[in-house]
């Protein structure tokens, strides 16, 4: 049989009436493969759909409790930290302070209004506090054990300031003015400044071509109330820094 007769069987009108009559799905005019896999996929697309949602809703409140979790367990450390050093140090934080030179501060160690100066900026105690949660053994507050390196110290001698007094007027310092003691308050000195790390900006001088950190204002702690606070908590009353 040739290829070219081969034919559908035809389909009278009258065949398609009756089949139409006992038609009862709407997607009777799809292929069959079409409806069939459209209905058996469905309610499982669903359910894959449902569980997707799902996930996700589980990861979104996951994170958001994290993320919720960690910002207030951050949040507590900072009311914990400002707590703590409002009771150190009231109140916590900076002041707005402007820097200027002050001569009576590096007079001759003899000089009384010098000395008179110089004890200002010790409490009671000489720094040394005890207090009943952060030291309750005797603690040395570092800031007086720094000024300790500028100022006259407990035998009467200046490591940095005598020291230099000595060199100008050509005598022999000191034992706590002598080139060991020097050397050890001036590495001191420097890694408690590196530790402190002032950030502050200074606004250089056009004239000079430098900066000279005096006029302008910057943050700082409040040492007058440092001072009344390790006062408050010093081991003993004695005064100055002799």
């Amino acid at each position: 049989m040739s290829s070219s007769k081969i034919t559908y069987e035809r389909v009278h009108a009258q065949d398609v009436s009756d089949e139409d009559e006992h038609a009862t799905s709407e997607h009777d005019d799809l292929p069959l493969l079409v409806v069939s896999g459209r209905e058996q996929r469905g309610p499982r697309n669903r359910r894959r759909s449902t569980a997707c949602w799902l996930i996700t809703l589980v990861l979104v409140a996951a994170a958001a409790a994290l993320v919720s979790g960690t910002a207030c367990f951050v949040w507590g450390q900072r009311v914990e930290r400002d707590r703590a050093e409002s009771d150190w140090f009231s109140p916590p934080g900076r002041i707005d302070h402007v820097f200027k030179y002050r001569r009576q501060f590096s007079e001759r160690p003899s000089n009384n209004e010098s000395q008179i100066w110089w004890n200002k900026v010790f409490p009671r105690g000489r720094g040394f506090i005890q207090h009943p949660e952060i030291s309750p053994v005797p603690h040395g507050l570092a800031v007086f054990h720094q000024l300790h390196c500028l100022v006259r110290q407990y035998i009467k001698a200046d490591a940095i300031r005598h020291g230099y007094w000595a060199a100008v007027d050509g005598i022999e310092p000191a034992h706590h003015a002598k080139p060991g003691h020097v050397r050890h308050c001036i590495d001191y000195l420097r890694q408690s400044i590196m530790c402190n790390a002032d950030t502050n900006l200074e606004p250089i001088d056009p004239n000079l071509g430098g900066v000279t950190g005096w006029g302008f204002s910057r943050k700082c702690r409040d040492i007058v109330r440092l001072i009344g606070w390790a006062d408050k908590w010093r081991t003993h009353n004695q005064t100055g820094h002799q």
